[in-house]
């Protein structure tokens, strides 16, 4: 007995650090706004899992994206870095490389076991990885035929969380990265009639007329939001059903906002906020909203505050972890006042391939934006017919964004149009408790110039702070290649359906 004593102790040492770390469950969505999740208020779709998450953990009401782009947003959830820290790393079908340090595999060193479903990081190429940042990458499980969705990926992401928990180390906590590819834009036109949805619920962004082709798609674009929730409820309830759902925390998050025009690849908040909840009882106390402005380059460091994983100081983000054990709602951290987004350069939209640069800084009361190049189109070339989304390149393709092509010159019409399409100023300043949907300049106003001097400020600083090239003069993203079947390339015009609506002002 007296032999088996010290190894009894270390058993239970062991065990009492595996309960100090918890399972980890991320879950995804690519291409969602905040305010299209039950929680935020929307009655049109139904997201009981996620709001269960909301309801039970802490809601925070303005969280948003570090780029409105997938695979820069990817990058900065990874690396708790802003996408300029990241070079190749901070624009679609660009380059993720391995001195870059990522939070996946700072888990896997304090013994965390990793699994994967669906969309990771991309497009674009992961160079130099000596191993794999999501660990096991599970795809076995297809959905049945009548339950695919036309052009995304048929993956039944809950089944592969399923295999990955039944095989996993259980003498191990897991981290999994659930990711689909839902609700990206080539919906089920019509989709919503036999869903029994109503054009009437549709929530819509402010910037998008209030017409029942536009309020079809939202409606559509729901239903692929409710997919996505459909699957984060099947994965709770197999940890519930183990008895690990109280053991694991579970953070829900997109990694942008909705793929309609003026959203993605905007830095308005359409484009930008995202929702985030966060569960984990005895650790997190249920049933608080909170109004501190969080950025997803804290998630890194959340997840290894969390689980005691010491944070990198070359991470950028801040920790939401201490705002999540607080008990507190509202605003809990004062110091939480702003974050900055960026965006840097999306598809080939262009000729030359160039990007759409931009960075902003969101207060609570305010937003500014900074257009670097206000001599380019914002959603791309009008009259250049590039692969894969057409003319106005950086918009998917969809019902919405062929409506305003085909009404541009309808006087009702036209405003939203040039809301989309049409070139902006250098500046941008929005009052957002007048003006939520960010559809009144007001940087020009001399009422506005004390406000705007505070922001352009606090935005300098910011980025000087992380070194944005874009304060030294530095421009390289125009010049990174696109990898994979893209190239940066004149390409020639491809026969895509449609033709160049009427060109914009």
């Amino acid at each position: 007995m007296r032999k088996l004593l010290p190894l009894l102790l270390t058993v239970a040492a062991t065990s009492l650090a595996q309960s100090d770390r918890p399972n980890i469950l991320f879950a995804i969505s690519d291409d969602q706004s905040a305010m299209h999740a039950g929680a935020y208020g929307d009655t049109s779709n139904k997201t009981p899992a996620f709001d269960r998450i909301a309801r039970e953990g802490v809601l925070f009401n303005y969280a948003f994206t570090a780029a409105p782009s997938c695979a820069p947003s990817r990058s900065a959830i990874l690396t708790g870095r802003n996408i300029w820290e990241l070079e190749e790393g901070g624009i679609l079908l660009g380059i993720l490389r391995a001195k870059f340090t990522v939070f996946t595999l700072l888990l896997a060193d304090a013994g965390y076991e990793l699994g994967a479903t669906g969309k990771t990081w991309g497009p674009g190429r992961m160079e130099g990885w000596q191993r794999d940042v999501f660990g096991k990458s599970v795809r076995t499980h297809r959905l049945p035929e009548e339950q695919r969705r036309p052009g995304l990926n048929p993956l039944d992401y809950a089944a592969n969380f399923d295999e990955f928990f039944a095989q996993r180390d259980k003498g191990k906590p897991f981290f999994f990265w659930l990711g689909t590819s839902e609700p990206h834009q080539r919906y089920d036109i019509g989709a919503w009639k036999k869903a029994g949805k109503r054009l009437e619920d549709a929530r819509l962004p402010g910037a998008l007329p209030d017409h029942p082709d536009v309020r079809g798609e939202i409606l559509d674009y729901g239903i692929e939001i409710e997919h996505f929730d459909n699957h984060l409820g099947r994965a709770l309830g197999t940890l519930e059903r183990a008895g690990e759902l109280d053991n694991t925390l579970v953070i829900v998050t997109s990694d942008h906002g909705n793929p309609l025009p003026r959203s993605k690849c905007n830095l308005y908040d359409s484009g930008t906020q995202v929702p985030l909840a966060m569960r984990l009882p005895g650790a997190i106390p249920g049933g608080r909203k909170v109004d501190d402005l969080a950025s997803l380059v804290d998630i890194a460091p959340t997840i290894l505050n969390a689980v005691s994983v010491d944070i990198p100081e070359v991470m950028s983000g801040r920790s939401l972890w201490p705002i999540a054990q607080s008990g507190k709602s509202g605003l809990v951290d004062a110091s939480r006042d702003f974050v900055v987004t960026a965006f840097e350069r999306h598809t080939i939209a262009r000729r030359g391939g160039v990007g759409y640069p931009m960075r902003a800084i969101r207060t609570h009361r305010y937003a500014y934006i900074r257009n670097y190049e206000p001599n380019r189109w914002p959603a791309g070339d009008p009259d250049y017919n590039a692969p894969p989304q057409g003319f106005f390149g950086d918009v998917d393709r969809g019902v919405t964004k062929s409506f305003l092509m085909a009404h541009a010159l309808d006087p009702e019409i036209r405003p939203y149009y040039l809301m989309a399409y049409g070139r902006r100023p250098a500046e941008e300043l929005f009052d957002i408790e007048k003006d939520p949907h960010q559809l009144r300049n007001i940087a020009a106003e001399p009422a506005m110039t004390q406000v705007k001097q505070e922001l352009i400020w606090r935005l300098n600083a910011y980025l000087q702070r992380h070194d944005d090239p874009r304060q030294r003069g530095a421009t390289p993203w125009d010049a990174y290649p696109f990898t994979g079947s893209w190239r940066l390339l004149e390409h020639p015009n491809w026969k895509l359906e449609g033709s160049p609506s009427p060109l914009p002002e």
